[in-house]
């Protein structure tokens, strides 16, 4: 469970005293509709936390810990994801445009209609997720494992898909 309180994150973002910090504990908390952008909160613990239509924009999230948490409508466009876990995530409509989520693990996420346009996935895990109707327009996929992932409607125009496993193109 967090090391914090929701006000203590709403004061430090309001007076904007937590732009670098690592292993900070948000796990189990409402976020939703908070602004984390331009902050540095790597390997941070964000493990089953509610973020509906919170804002990571250019964030640097490195290893951190998404595990179950709910990022419906959340912005995390030109964001750090690098090695982070997003296992069992929830990203449906989630903006993850030209993020970096390279050696990311996304498997079993549920990114129905997410955008992830020009998006850096080299080698992400992203095995048994349902990324239906989603945009992986001008992403590269390079060695990205989507074994048993659901791709029905999405669309992987101009995508770079070398080495990638399990994808099947339509």
């Amino acid at each position: 469970m967090a090391n914090i309180t929701i006000a203590e994150i709403k004061r430090l973002l309001i007076n904007k005293s937590i732009k670098h910090s690592s292993d900070m504990d948000f796990s189990g908390l409402d976020l939703s509709g908070l602004d984390f952008s331009g902050l540095t909160l790597a390997s941070a613990n964000f493990s089953d936390t509610l973020l509906i239509k919170t804002k990571f924009v250019k964030t640097f999230l490195s290893k951190g810990n998404f595990q179950g948490a709910d990022l419906t409508e959340a912005d995390l466009s030109n964001a750090n994801l690098k090695e982070a876990n997003l296992r069992r995530a929830n990203l449906e409509n989630a903006y993850l445009s030209r993020a970096n989520l390279t050696k990311a693990s996304l498997s079993s996420a549920k990114c129905k209609n997410a955008s992830m346009t020009f998006a850096n996935l080299n080698s992400c895990d992203l095995r048994n997720a349902n990324l239906s109707s989603a945009s992986f327009h001008g992403a590269d996929l390079t060695r990205a494992d989507l074994t048993s992932a659901i791709t029905q409607g999405t669309s992987f125009k101009s995508a770079k898909l070398i080495g990638t496993k399990g994808y099947k193109p339509s």
